[in-house]
C-alpha cells in the first residue's frame, strides 16, 4: 500500500482534502498534518518522520506553499532522504519562486482552465505507481540508514544475510534512478558489507577450529554411537515384546471380567417369565411401562450398574430379545433411559456379538462399536426358558476407554521402568567407551618406526 506525503499551504486546505479523498479512495496511504501529528508530540520530528516513513512526497504548489518556510524545510527534508517528489500546481505560480531541488522535475497542473480535476488526478495515480518498488525499497533504505545513524551507528543495526544481498541488488540495479541513493544509503550498505565480510571471515576460522576438534574425537563418538544404538534397539524391541504381552494379559482380563459380569448376571433372570412378559407385549406400547415385570426388569439392571461402580469407564446394562428374523434383536430394558420399549435393531453381521450372544456366553474386549454416544465393547449371556430355549440376552456395553486406559496404564508403568533403566545402561556405556576407547585410538594414532 503506498504511502503519500503530502506538503502544502494552510490556505489550500479545501483543495489538499479533495486530493486526500480521492488517494484514500485508492486505498493509499496519506500523511498529512491536520490528522498525523499528536497535540503534545514534537511538530518538527513528527513532519520529519512522516517524510522519512513516506513512499513519495506530494508538493501542492501554490505562492503561500512556496513562500512558505515550513514547506521549504519538508522539501530540504525530502530531498536529503532521497524521497521521489511529485509537484502538483493547486493555484497559480511563479515557476522560478520554486527550490531549485524540484524546479527540474515534471509538474502537474491542476490550476489551468483547460485542466480537469479528475483528469489530472488520474494522471497523479498513475505516476505515484510508476516504479514503486524501487520507491518503497528505497524508504525501507533510508529508514534503516536513519535508525543505524541515530543509534550512533552500532553494529547491530547493519543489514545481515538476504537483507544485505537483496539491498545490493536493489542499488545495482535501481542506484541511477529517482528517487535518488542518498550519501547515507551507500556509507550504510557499504559498512553492511564490510561487517559481514568480517563476520564471515570470523566464523570461517572457528567452524575450522570446531572441525578440527571434532576431528579427534569422531571415532570415539562413532564407537559411543554405535554401541548406544544397538543396545537401544535391543532395548526397544524388548519394551514392544513385553508390552505385547502385558497388554494382552491385560485385555484377557478385562474379557473375564465382562464375561463374570454377564454370565452371573443373567442367570436371575427367569426365562419362563421374561418369554411370557414378551408375549403379553410383543410391540411397542406405553403400558408396558408400568407392567410390574418391567419395573422389576428394569431395576434389575440398574442394580447391576450400580453395584460395579468399581469399573472406571461407562457402563450400559440392558436386555435384549429374540424377534422373528433371525438376524433381528429388540431392546427390551435398558440403563440408558432413552432407549424405548422393545427398540427394533437389525444386523448384517451374523457374527454380531448380541445375535451370538442370545446362542452362547460371549465377550469380545478387541471389536469396538460405535454409536453417538462413542464408541463400546460389549458382552452377552443368552436367557433360556425352562425348556432350554434361548429367549433373549442379557447384555452389558463398556465404553472402550476402559480398554483404552488399561492398555494406557500398561505402557505407562512398563515406560516408567524402562525409562528408569534406559538412562543407566547408557551412563554405563558412556563410561565404559570414555575410559578405554581413548587408550585404543591413542595407540592406533602413534606413529610406527
Amino acid at each position: 500500500m503506498e504511502n503519500i506525503f503530502i506538503s502544502y499551504s494552510r490556505k489550500d486546505t479545501e483543495f489538499a482534502k479533495k486530493v486526500v479523498e480521492c488517494l484514500k479512495a485508492e486505498d493509499m496511504e496519506v500523511w498529512i498534518d491536520w490528522e498525523d501529528i499528536p497535540p503534545s508530540a514534537d511538530w518538527v520530528k513528527e513532519i520529519q518522520k512522516g517524510i522519512e516513513e513516506a513512499d513519495m512526497f506530494l508538493l501542492l504548489a501554490s505562492p503561500d506553499s512556496l513562500a512558505s518556510m515550513p514547506v521549504a524545510e519538508e522539501i530540504k527534508h525530502a530531498v536529503l532522504n532521497g524521497k521521489r517528489i511529485l509537484p502538483c500546481i493547486a493555484r497559480e505560480i511563479d515557476v522560478k519562486s520554486a527550490p531549485t531541488t524540484i524546479s527540474h522535475l515534471n509538474w502537474l497542473f491542476f490550476n489551468r482552465p483547460q485542466d480537469v480535476f479528475e483528469s489530472t488526478i488520474g494522471k497523479l495515480l498513475l505516476a505515484i505507481r510508476t516504479d514503486l518498488d524501487w520507491a518503497q525499497a528505497h524508504k525501507r533504505l533510508q529508514v534503516q540508514a536513519l535508525d543505524w545513524q541515530r543509534n550512533q551507528q552500532e553494529e547491530s543495526y547493519l543489514l545481515r544475510g538476504k537483507n544485505l544481498l537483496d539491498a545490493e541488488a536493489q542499488l545495482a540495479v535501481n542506484g541511477e534512478k529517482n528517487p535518488r541513493l542518498t550519501d547515507l544509503q551507500s556509507e550504510y550498505v557499504l559498512k553492511s558489507r564490510e561487517i559481514e565480510n568480517r563476520e564471515i571471515e570470523e566464523k570461517r576460522a572457528k567452524d575450522q577450529q570446531i572441525q578440527l576438534e571434532q576431528a579427534t574425537s569422531l571415532r570415539l563418538r562413532r564407537v559411543t554411537y554405535l554401541i548406544s544404538g544397538v543396545f537401544t534397539f535391543i532395548f526397544i524391541m524388548l519394551f514392544i515384546w513385553l508390552n505385547q504381552i502385558t497388554s494382552d494379559l491385560a485385555i484377557r482380563s478385562i474379557k473375564d471380567q465382562m464375561l463374570a459380569l454377564i454370565e452371573t448376571s443373567s442367570g436371575y433372570i427367569s426365562g419362563d417369565k421374561f418369554e411370557s412378559f414378551l408375549k403379553q407385549f410383543p410391540e411397542p406400547t406405553a403400558s408396558a411401562y408400568n407392567d410390574p415385570y418391567y419395573l422389576d426388569l428394569l431395576r434389575f439392571v440398574n442394580t447391576i450398574k450400580d453395584s460395579n461402580k468399581n469399573i472406571q469407564a461407562q457402563l450400559a446394562i440392558y436386555v435384549i430379545a429374540k424377534e422373528k428374523s433371525t438376524n433381528t434383536y429388540s431392546v427390551v430394558a435398558s440403563t440408558v433411559k432413552e432407549t424405548p420399549f422393545r427398540l427394533l435393531i437389525t444386523s448384517d453381521n451374523p457374527a454380531d456379538i448380541h445375535i451370538v450372544g442370545m446362542s452362547k456366553t460371549i465377550a469380545d474386549p478387541t471389536t469396538i462399536y460405535k454409536n453417538e454416544n462413542g464408541g463400546w465393547i460389549c458382552s452377552c449371556s443368552p436367557i433360556l426358558n425352562s425348556s432350554g430355549t434361548s429367549i433373549g440376552a442379557l447384555c452389558a456395553d463398556f465404553n472402550d476407554s476402559l480398554l483404552e486406559d488399561t492398555r494406557r496404564r500398561v505402557t505407562t508403568a512398563l515406560a516408567v521402568v524402562f525409562l528408569v533403566v534406559y538412562p543407566l545402561m547408557i551412563v554405563v556405556i558412556w563410561f565404559i567407551t570414555q575410559s578405554v576407547a581413548p587408550r585404543v585410538f591413542g595407540w592406533m594414532k602413534k606413529p610406527s618406526f
